[in-house]
């Protein structure tokens, strides 16, 4: 308990001193710290006798997902995840805000989003917003990675995933630990990126290219990459008919429904900006990461050194320039 309670400390300062507000910096570290209060041993509840055999199993393969994301994939290794904390529902929510006519989110301290820990907390700050003329949407998380010097527990819902999503999440969180830049739409681009093909590689090679585990694997990620690739044509139209400085978008939002429909998708009955850029955030243009992972061999460890060597200030420029310095 001891060295808990030093983390949690830190964590109340920190949070105070960075937060928005006094208030919601207070919330920020409660929540975090009773997450840390909670958490347990993975390894301990793997060897506990009383633990049930698929709870063991997916914890195995967290930690088998761990070793994976720094052996294979070269991420950084970390302390994160090591432990499990009981978690009900999603462990935070996010609230974006746009403008009415723009697709960029207001930023919170660097973040295109801002977590609460309580779903209520989230939809009376996106009320707020609502009122004075924004755009909002609250989006559930199951995990995060704090840019802290504190070891994050796995939250207990992931441990109800599919063995590739379970996989993606942890892949997508070390590398928020191993490239960080001072965009963070960039940076969960990147991690989602990561994320999707680390956990098909990570699939591959342990159930085999054969395995109904792979095989259901694929058939969601296309199912999602139908679904990002709709939100790309309708941000794009957006984007194009704010431009024009046009009104009545509600006739694209009736466009994209329909299209949804079409592949069996359903979208938000409350489509507005908000709900589009969090969707967006973590698309990003993943061209240009596999562009860039081609172009150094399909070798993750420049993989992964290229990403680090990116301009902090401006990876996506950056980005654009590796990957047409590549080509050259």
């Amino acid at each position: 308990m001891g060295r808990t309670l030093t983390r949690a400390l830190g964590l109340v300062l920190l949070a105070v001193l960075g937060a928005c507000s006094p208030l919601y910096g207070y919330r920020s570290a409660a929540g975090h710290i009773g997450l840390l209060w909670r958490e347990r041993s993975i390894t301990k509840t793997i060897a506990d006798s009383s633990t049930a055999p698929g709870r063991r199993e997916k914890l195995k393969l967290a930690l088998d997902a761990r070793r994976f994301a720094v052996e294979r994939l070269a991420l950084s290794p970390s302390r994160d995840y090591k432990d499990w904390t009981p978690v009900d529902g999603a462990v935070t929510w996010l609230v974006y805000a746009c403008s009415t006519t723009s697709l960029t989110p207001v930023s919170f301290l660097g973040f295109p989003y801002k977590g609460h820990f309580r779903r209520e907390w989230a939809e009376a700050e996106a009320a707020a917003w609502t009122k004075k003329g924004f755009d909002a949407a609250v989006v559930p998380a199951s995990a995060y990675n704090t840019p802290l010097p504190i070891a994050d527990p796995l939250p207990s819902t992931v441990l109800d995933y599919g063995p590739g999503d379970l996989a993606e999440l942890l892949i997508h969180e070390f590398t928020h630990g191993t490239v960080n830049t001072g965009d963070q739409t960039f940076n969960e681009a990147m991690a989602s990126w990561v994320g999707e093909r680390g956990a098909d590689l990570y699939l591959t090679g342990r159930f085999g290219g054969a395995s109904p585990e792979l095989a259901e694997w694929r058939l969601d990620s296309a199912r999602a990459e139908t679904q990002a690739t709709l939100y790309d044509e309708l941000g794009k139209l957006l984007e194009e008919h704010y431009k024009a400085g046009g009104a009545g978008r509600e006739t694209l939002f009736d466009w994209a429904r329909a299209e949804a429909a079409k592949s069996g998708l359903v979208l938000p009955a409350a489509l507005n900006n908000a709900v589009v850029a969090s969707h967006l955030v973590y698309r990003g243009e993943p061209a240009l990461f596999d562009a860039l992972f081609a172009k150094g061999g399909g070798d993750w460890k420049k993989m992964i050194a290229a990403l680090r060597a990116l301009d902090r200030r401006a990876p996506w420029p950056a980005l654009r320039a590796a990957v047409l310095d590549k080509r050259s």
